[in-house]
């Protein structure tokens, strides 16, 4: 108990207090505030890591590939995997000629003290830095153009087959304002007003307006037409 105020930038400290060990078969450590078992699980990993990765095996390059792969496969689709696929096969063949490069006390006792050290004490926005960097990779890996939950092609690349999903919410349950820049074929789940304008057509719902256009439930566009949707 201290009466200095203290900065607390997460309650996880709180309710979730950091275990840690003070003294081996009752002899204390010559360590101050004892040792986390945090830092003990990172340095354990990055020494595991070291041994593996000085070993420069074809065989852990293509496994730590596929698990990246798969695992980016659920959060940005195929182009996310293949991305990380790559960077998993080049960071084992790097970073196995890297660490093979260290004579064996950097490499088997410094790096795994100095990144076990860094990992536990290192809080970037009051989580931890597995749960920061999770974050962090999933939120490169998710596409930043998306549309319900799916991945949604760069403006320049849409296609013709490709398709578009729009949520409905309470003000406009049928239709909502948009703009679709031809070739396209557009269809509508209801029945719409269309008014043709040079290269540009518009696109009312059905309601208690005077009708000065055609009714229809699809719209072809030509190259460099306009479809503008009007709620």
């Amino acid at each position: 108990m201290t009466e200095t105020p203290e900065a607390i930038r997460s309650y996880q400290r709180i309710f979730r207090p950091e275990r840690r060990i003070y003294s081996i078969e009752g002899r204390p450590l010559p360590v101050p505030g004892g040792v986390p078992l945090r830092w003990l699980a990172y340095a354990s990993g990055t020494l595991v890591s070291a041994i593996a990765l000085s070993a420069r095996s074809p065989g852990l390059a293509a496994l730590v590939a596929t698990a990246a792969g798969l695992a980016a496969l659920g959060a940005g689709g195929r182009r996310a995997a293949i991305g990380a696929a790559l960077c998993g096969f080049l960071f084992v063949e790097v970073g196995g000629w890297v660490v093979a490069a260290l004579d064996w006390p950097l490499r088997l006792i410094v790096v795994p003290v100095a990144i076990a050290t860094l990992a536990t004490q290192a809080t970037p926005d009051g989580r931890t830095a597995e749960r920061f960097a999770l974050s962090w990779l999933l939120l490169q890996l998710t596409p930043t153009r998306r549309s319900l939950g799916r991945e949604v092609p760069a403006p320049d690349r849409f296609r013709r087959e490709d398709e578009l999903w729009v949520a409905v919410d309470e003000r406009q349950p049928d239709l909502r304002r948009g703009t679709v820049r031809g070739p396209a074929h557009v269809a509508f789940p209801v029945a719409v007003e269309q008014r043709r304008r040079r290269r540009r057509i518009v696109v009312r719902r059905l309601g208690w307006h005077r009708r000065r256009g055609s009714v229809t439930r699809a719209v072809e566009l030509d190259a460099g037409e306009v479809l503008e949707v009007r709620p």
